[in-house]
């Protein structure tokens, strides 16, 4: 009788950590599913990163734009940008729920030529705060480090290459998808963006799959002497 009921605890045990697993895997957190080109302020940048919250409600629109790096007069721009963009929002099973996603822009400053332009000196880790997703108890991944692109050599275009980021539970990037490029700036972005760093977003208090939107904005380099 006593092994009657340990089996049926265990069969309980089993069953209950698979529906629990099922339903983990059943989770797909928000993604960007068309980005437009992101707009490009004409203005004088020391420190062109800025990285923002944006809040999904369940049919994908944006319902907030919060910043967690604000480095001053960019983050209109960013805003205005991210604004434009079509979302899918996160889901639970079927269900659509509302969600919070992380976005980085890249303002990279002109300069006297190709040189390369180094990322904000004393840069911290960005990282989102608490979940505020009514319920799915989502915490999207943060920023660790990150490295700007060079610019191409002989180039005078103007423009942005926008890369969605597929985030590994251990905070590895594990896949890009390029959904805005440019010849010759794409691979240069890319590169660049195989150097950054991220935390692990998490679903429950656990470390779990996420994507991440970063836009990388090319100015013209201002011709030598200027």
């Amino acid at each position: 009788m006593i092994k009657a009921w340990i089996a049926v605890f265990l069969a309980v045990t089993t069953c209950a950590v698979v529906i629990t697993l099922a339903q983990d895997s059943d989770n797909n957190p928000p993604e960007v599913i068309s980005a437009t080109d992101a707009y490009l302020p004409y203005q004088i940048m020391f420190d062109g990163f800025v990285v923002l919250d944006v809040s999904l409600d369940a049919k994908g629109n944006v319902t907030g734009v919060t910043a967690l790096r604000d480095p001053g007069s960019l983050v209109p721009a960013a805003t205005t940008s991210v604004r434009t963009w079509k979302f899918r929002p996160a889901s639970a099973g079927r269900d659509p729920r509302s969600s919070e996603m992380t976005v980085a822009f890249v303002y990279r400053p002109p300069n006297g030529g190709p040189a390369q332009t180094v990322p904000p000196k004393n840069f911290q880790p960005v990282l989102p705060g608490p979940p505020t997703d009514g319920g799915l108890d989502y915490v999207p991944p943060g920023i660790i480090s990150v490295t700007y692109p060079d610019y191409p050599v002989d180039s005078v275009a103007r423009g942005s290459v926008v890369i969605q980021i597929t985030v590994d539970p251990s905070g590895k990037a594990e896949g890009t998808q390029v959904l805005r490029g440019m010849v010759r700036f794409t691979d240069l972005a890319l590169s660049a963006l195989g150097k950054w760093r991220f935390q692990p977003a998490t679903l429950r208090g656990k470390p779990t799959p996420s994507k991440l939107v970063v836009a990388f904005i090319f100015q013209t380099p201002t011709p030598s002497g200027n």
